[in-house]
């Protein structure tokens, strides 16, 4: 069956079971029995003969579609799979009026990215349908006026992204982010080469000792993940509350309350902003708040959260290192109140950092992902301008070997952080002064 005849047959069987269907919601296993119908009939009208392999491979191929992600489904349920990026096929140069071309499918697998031929769409609106019912399930739009957006899949599996036309000109176009089932402990991030051993105790500590904790790094570093990780520290008879875009962390402490933002609805109302979450949570008794990502005036209530009542909060934040992600902080508070001072603001970062840290991750060369950087914050002394942070633990790239992976080393950089050596001891955990000597 050639690929054209193929699509037409697909094409049929959707449209058999449909009618079938007549709108009904039906169960997997009715829609798994009226597929598997439809194929018979369809092929005895087309006139083709179908062997068992084909059959059944066509048969599950429609499965997916119906109840599934079509041809992504056996990309997420492949463990090793970490991202499924789906990019629009593009338009026939030689007659642009054609409809689009099918997409191409790229995955990442242990930080590299690989082609994936055999992932095939029959045509752009094969993936245009998977990306409607992707926004259908989250309760949200896909349409010429709300092209690009935002959403989790059920039970937080993957996090898609999407944009269609007008805005994407090669066609429909498809992200998803995936999500382990099993949550990675800081002991499984020791073990996987993501950081050393005393930064590992060291931020037991630190997160013991309710130190404000800022984690920077760029897309796909391994924010969330960490941030997930050092949860797991957070003692069980603290409230915490977490505020986010879209559900991406999941604690591993039991007193945990989630809070998301919403988009407006089509006559422009409804919105509910990350700063408006992070207003209320502050009246609803948290002994720390966790922002799933700073990018904008929320910053600055968050600041705040650190600096009064709620020590120990920690977010993440989008920035090349931990110097940018001081800077981009202060850009940040500057939305909230345009009438602040540079001055002013930096002195609002430092009180609100006092004894925390600034916590980097980077993804590497080879695609591994390091927390390659922990630097601590100093208060601003009188009629200073530049907040005083000193770098504690640092990951130093050696070069590549022959096999294209990273060479590198931590290296403990032998200062010792008063102030959160202060915070440790006054909340009586665990301080040892040899982490700061050999990572």
């Amino acid at each position: 069956m050639d690929r054209a005849t193929e699509r037409a047959f697909k094409a049929a069987v959707r449209q058999e079971v449909a009618a079938k269907l007549g709108g009904e919601e039906a169960g997997p296993e009715r829609v798994k029995e009226l597929i598997s119908i439809a194929v018979e009939a369809i092929a005895f009208d087309f006139g083709v003969a179908l062997s068992p392999a084909e059959s059944i491979a066509l048969s599950n191929a429609l499965i997916d579609d119906f109840l599934y992600y079509g041809p992504l489904q056996p990309l997420l349920n492949d463990g090793s799979i970490t991202e499924i990026m789906v990019n629009g096929g593009g338009v026939d140069v030689t007659d642009p009026a054609l409809p689009f071309l099918p997409p191409i499918v790229y995955v990442e697998r242990a930080g590299r990215l690989e082609y994936r031929p055999d992932v095939a769409f029959d045509d752009s609106d094969h993936l245009r349908r998977i990306i409607d019912k992707i926004a259908e399930q989250a309760g949200a739009r896909c349409d010429e006026s709300h092209a690009m957006g935002c959403a989790m899949l059920p039970g937080g599996r993957a996090r898609a992204t999407y944009v269609v036309p007008p805005l994407a000109p090669d066609g429909p176009a498809l992200n998803l982010r995936t999500f382990k089932n099993d949550l990675l402990s800081m002991e499984d991030l020791e073990r996987a080469g993501a950081l050393s051993a005393a930064m590992s105790d060291f931020l037991r500590s630190a997160v013991a000792a309710r130190c404000p904790i800022v984690i920077s790094g760029g897309t796909g570093s391994g924010k969330t993940t960490l941030l997930n990780a050092l949860s797991g520290f957070i003692p069980p008879d603290e409230r915490v509350i977490t505020i986010e875009d879209t559900p991406e962390l999941r604690l591993r402490t039991p007193h945990t309350e989630r809070m998301q933002t919403r988009e407006a609805n089509t006559e422009g109302q409804g919105a509910v902003t990350m700063r408006d979450l992070v207003a209320i949570a502050l009246r609803r008794r948290p002994d720390r708040i966790i922002v799933g990502e700073c990018r904008g005036a929320e910053a600055y209530d968050m600041l705040q959260a650190m600096q009064t009542d709620h020590p120990g909060s920690m977010t993440t934040i989008h920035a090349n290192d931990p110097d940018n992600a001081i800077s981009r902080l202060r850009t940040m508070v500057g939305y909230a109140d345009g009438e602040l001072g540079r001055d002013v603001i930096m002195q609002q970062i430092a009180e609100s950092l006092r004894g925390g840290l600034v916590v980097h991750t980077d993804r590497l060369q080879d695609g591994r992902r390091k927390v390659t950087s922990i630097v601590a914050v100093d208060p601003l002394p009188d009629g200073a301008t530049v907040i005083p942070r000193a770098e504690l633990f640092s990951f130093d790239v050696e070069g590549v070997d022959a096999e294209g992976w990273t060479v590198g080393s931590w290296r403990a950089c032998g200062i010792q952080p008063q102030h959160i050596k202060e915070r440790m001891r006054a909340a009586g955990v665990w301080y040892d002064p040899a982490w700061f000597f050999a990572a």
